[in-house]
């Protein structure tokens, strides 16, 4: 009778121990099974701001793009003017509202853009880039013209040709032209200096240095020959640069 009463005592414990730990499993699972909901309707949240966030990018990098393509011509195309003896403001907005930017003495020269509105004309000064009042300008021609609506007058850039003489009949001439070729020879013969030249070339046109040094640098040999009025600049062997005295 007493093993029987102990079988079953033991029965009862474990049965109460064993329904424990469902309910406790089932709460642990009810909970996480919460907590997934949760987080899976925050994700879905993330990436709903995640996408808007993106097509906002997208929209402000394109009208930037078509801002600065805009803005390339009219960067580009400046008026050299000076500001009135009593100064100006440059603004960040057309507009006497603008907030400053900065404020410039007067008679100061500026880069005035042709690009404006309310009379207000886009300007630059010392990296400045901003908006200023015309009347604040001092009178500029070429400014009244572009308000008037008149064409802005095209100027031809002059180039100077550079004449060299040389007598093809020169054995000297002859000579360098068999070394250096035509060009170059013509060159050598009119004491003229580029780069790219050799030390060989130099020597030819300009002659012997008074002195020279050498030094090892990151881009390899530098050396440098000093003349009565030039001091040149030869890396590995080419000539880079000069100065003249």
């Amino acid at each position: 009778m007493k093993r029987i009463t102990l079988v079953l005592a033991s029965l009862v414990i474990f049965c109460s121990s064993f329904s424990q730990s469902l309910t406790q499993i089932n709460k642990q699972l009810d909970s996480l099974q919460n907590l997934r909901k949760n987080l899976q309707i925050k994700i879905k949240d993330l990436q709903d701001q995640f996408h808007d966030v993106k097509l906002k990018i997208d929209d402000l990098d394109s009208k930037k793009a078509s801002m600065s393509t805009a803005n390339t011509a009219t960067d580009n195309d400046f008026i050299k003017a000076q500001v009135m003896p009593g100064g100006a403001v440059l603004r960040d907005a057309p507009s006497s509202t603008g907030n400053v930017l900065i404020t410039i003495p007067g008679n100061e020269t500026i880069n005035v853009y042709r690009n404006q509105q309310n009379l207000y004309f886009k300007a630059s000064y010392k990296n400045q880039m901003g908006y200023l009042n015309y009347s604040t300008i001092a009178q500029n021609q070429e400014i009244d013209d572009y308000l008037a609506g008149k064409e802005p007058v095209k100027q031809t850039i002059s180039t100077t040709t550079i004449v060299r003489k040389v007598n093809e009949s020169d054995p000297r001439f002859q000579k360098l032209v068999k070394l250096y070729g035509k060009e170059n020879a013509v060159k050598i013969m009119n004491n003229e200096l580029w780069q790219g030249m050799s030390y060989g070339m130099v020597l030819e046109s300009i002659g012997k240095p008074n002195t020279k040094n050498s030094t090892n640098t990151d881009d390899g040999v530098k050396e440098q020959w000093m003349y009565n009025d030039y001091t040149l600049d030869f890396i590995n062997g080419e000539l880079k640069n000069w100065t003249k005295k």
